[in-house]
């Protein structure tokens, strides 16, 4: 009878599984799959008909000249977002935490471009960076600074500079609410301790402050990174991934393999290797994180 019970127990635990995992099923694993397969054919995503290629697909993606600038500009994204953001959030939060007059307001003011949607924001900027009529073009002339004017979204050399800059005043905000939040949570008793040790403001910051926001630290990397490999929003309105691919990302070129030049192998063999990606930064985080647990608990 114990052993009947156990099985009915644990035959009514899977019935109340049943519906999470059918969804993770058909929306998470077989797109995978799914994609996987597709990866390893000839298919231009609309006819019947798939011509298996193996490896083709990718090979041709690792002699791709256009694959080696989206993959450079991951990196330059990744890398440029990762610093500037953390550093200005942190910036930010230090001073806000403080309790300055209107500080509320302040707050509100640099996170509401994060709730925006991005291509809201891409529309706004692409106003402001066009060649002949663009604000900023205006504002240089009317200061008698015309030598300053630029094609910005047209010059390979400021195209990508404009995206990085629009994606940091996006989600600064984000950064420093983060880092504001969890500065609410070090105990006060540190920084009595520290200033009755002689402990200044700046030593009370690099000694106490940045090593307690290590997680922090950590989840707006991750976050930081995952965001620029699936950069899209931005670059498609204000670039669309030009001028000659300097502002191309995985997403863009994903687009322009499927719906472009129809060629959804090499597409699927770009999202193979996005998941990658994200699967190596997803083991790197649960490493970092289960370590920093086995240190508290030790």
């Amino acid at each position: 009878m114990a052993s009947a019970r156990k099985r009915k127990d644990c035959f009514t635990s899977f019935l109340f599984v049943l519906p999470l995992l059918a969804l993770f099923l058909v929306f998470f694993a077989y797109p995978i799959i799914y994609n996987i397969v597709i990866s390893f054919y000839d298919w231009n995503g609309i006819s019947v008909e798939k011509v298996f290629v193996g490896f083709a697909n990718y090979k041709k993606l690792w002699a791709d000249s256009v694959m080696q600038k989206t993959f450079r500009n991951f990196v330059i994204i990744a890398i440029t977002t990762t610093v500037v953001q953390s550093a200005l959030g942190l910036m930010l939060a230090s001073f806000f935490i403080r309790k300055i007059k209107f500080s509320g307001f302040y707050k509100i003011l640099f996170y509401l471009p994060a709730i925006c949607t991005s291509t809201i924001v891409g529309t706004v900027f692409s106003k402001i960076f066009e060649t002949n009529r663009g604000y900023l073009n205006v504002i240089l002339r009317a200061l008698h600074l015309d030598f300053l004017c630029q094609q910005w979204l047209a010059t390979p050399k400021t195209a990508l500079a404009c995206l990085l800059f629009v994606n940091i005043w996006q989600w600064t905000g984000y950064s420093m609410l983060m880092y504001y939040t969890n500065m609410l949570n070090i105990p006060q008793d540190l920084y009595e301790s520290a200033t009755i040790d002689g402990a200044g403001s700046f030593k009370q910051f690099i000694y106490i402050t940045f090593p307690l926001l290590r997680g922090t630290h950590i989840t707006l990397i991750i976050l930081d990174i995952l965001g620029a490999l699936k950069f899209f929003d931005l670059s498609y309105v204000l670039t669309d991934g030009g001028p000659a691919h300097a502002t191309e990302t995985f997403s863009t070129y994903i687009y322009t393999k499927s719906f472009s030049t129809f060629q959804q192998g090499q597409a699927s063999t770009i999202v193979v290797f996005m998941f990658l990606i994200a699967m190596v930064l997803t083991v790197i985080q649960l490493k970092i994180y289960y370590k920093k647990d086995r240190k508290e608990m030790n």
